[in-house]
């Protein structure tokens, strides 16, 4: 009951915060080391049909660095810049005869773990098109319009202009670990940025202050770090900033 309620309030404010309403939808894959070259291939292959020139949102190609037991090694990150764009795309890719190739080579190469749908809710700092290295933090939210009026709030102090990166707030509309309502995206050009940035602010008092409040919406229930070797598509993603 407390996911349905907490997922309906965020529904509701989600509109009013967002700077677009930008759609992604996440594909966890297993792959063995040994066919990491056959799943890469395939995807290579599909990136030269006609049908993949259609696509114009931005496919980030992610391995997982940690993710705790989620068995996922690779993910297609992909993002469009509506839910809409999506549903158009995906209309014409159910009678494609390349997209049904290029699902029976990514079947043969790796094994399909996981899908996660998420809305954009509203991002802060450099645009995250241009990061590569990402920390996502697993969250519960109790209260959507009392954290990103938190969370807004700590992002406009003087001492945030330092973050060396992207901040996104993304809500969770399917998938996603249990009881999980939203996921935050830090993105950086490598992963040192953000530890050297954290303990940096660990002891400036106003950010711990920041931080406890941010506390009395949500609690945080995991975090994943992903490396993006590789970014895709046209899509510059102008209304997530």
């Amino acid at each position: 009951m407390l996911r349905v309620l907490t997922v309906f309030l965020a529904l509701c404010v989600a509109p009013q915060m967002a700077n677009a309403q930008a759609f992604w939808i996440d594909y966890g894959w297993k792959v063995e080391p040994q066919n990491e070259k056959r799943f890469a291939a395939t995807f290579a292959k599909f990136r030269a049909t006609d049908t993949f020139k259609k696509f114009n949102g931005k496919i980030w190609f992610n391995v997982n660095v940690a993710d705790g037991t989620d068995p996922a090694t690779h993910s297609f990150a992909t993002v469009y810049e509506s839910l809409e764009d999506f549903e158009r795309l995906s209309a014409e890719l159910a009678v494609s005869e390349d997209w049904t190739k290029f699902r029976r080579g990514l079947a043969a190469a790796a094994e399909l773990v996981s899908t996660a749908s998420y809305m954009h809710v509203k991002g802060w700092g450099e645009h995250p098109k241009d990061k590569s290295a990402f920390i996502g933090q697993v969250i519960q939210v109790s209260n959507p319009v009392g954290y990103m009026g938190a969370l807004t709030k700590m992002m406009d102090e003087s001492y945030m202009d330092e973050l060396p990166g992207a901040l996104d707030v993304w809500q969770i509309l399917a998938g996603g670990p249990p009881g999980a309502t939203h996921l935050v995206v830090f993105g950086y050009d490598r992963f040192s940025e953000g530890s050297n940035f954290t303990n940096k602010m660990s002891s400036n008092p106003q950010f711990v202050g920041s931080m406890m409040g941010l506390g009395k919406f949500r609690t945080t229930l995991g975090s994943v770090w992903t490396s993006s070797p590789a970014k895709f598509g046209p899509s510059q993603l102008s209304g997530m900033r």
